[in-house]
């Protein structure tokens, strides 16, 4: 059950992957604003469509469960975006700012939060809540995955043993290309010029196929 699904769904995410790379190279041209916390978020913006677009090319390669693994990166790439844009990070740059005056020990005080913390300082913020409902709706489904995969858990290993139902990777592909498309988003937001948004707003009408709404 759901192999047709599945082998339907797998071209039409890697058209989805190709519309929203020439997206994303017109973004690159532009840049992001000159405020170094957009130029940052914008690159983990990068980042999280490169984890995205690999996690894509695993799984349809049959190397499932390293494709599963990259679906976290993509997802937290994708938060420290939107904590970058909107969650009050005055002393965490102020910290950044003294990057070129600490040894190799002590440059782990500069990393940023960790997801739940930057989650939760989001709540606080004004980033939209629409997006922040689905975004922790995503974690809150698939974290306890997240974690097996990254780190090589049991649910990691027995899957890997003994295959993937085609639904679970069926129902994962849609879910991280509706972290991708949110991605799209952030990245068009952050250049500052709101006519890049028209062809986010086509995507989402012309991939429906592979873009449902996150839910539980």
């Amino acid at each position: 059950m759901f192999e047709k699904e599945l082998d339907e769904l797998l071209p039409r995410c890697f058209e989805m992957y190709d519309f929203m790379a020439e997206h994303v190279e017109q973004l690159q041209h532009l840049g992001a604003m000159p405020e170094l916390k957009w130029q940052m978020a914008f690159h983990s913006g990068i980042l999280s469509f490169e984890h995205g677009l690999s996690s894509l090319k695993l799984i349809a390669d049959g190397f499932t469960s390293s494709g599963f693994a990259l679906m976290r990166p993509q997802y937290e790439s994708l938060i420290r975006g939107f904590w970058l844009m909107y969650a009050d990070t005055e002393a965490w740059f102020n910290k950044l700012a003294t990057a070129g005056k600490v040894g190799p020990d002590q440059i782990k005080k500069l990393e940023t939060p960790l997801i739940a913390d930057m989650l939760k300082a989001l709540d606080n913020s004004e980033a939209p809540a629409h997006i922040l409902g689905q975004l922790n709706d995503f974690r809150g489904i698939n974290n306890s995955a997240f974690n097996s995969f990254t780190h090589s858990g049991l649910a990691a290993l027995v899957s890997n043993g003994i295959g993937y139902e085609p639904k679970v990777i069926y129902d994962s592909l849609r879910n991280c290309n509706a972290v991708a498309a949110i991605n799209m988003q952030m990245l068009s937001i952050l250049t500052g010029y709101e006519e890049v948004m028209e062809p986010v707003r086509k995507m989402h009408h012309h991939f429906v196929d592979c873009l449902p709404i996150i839910h539980t």
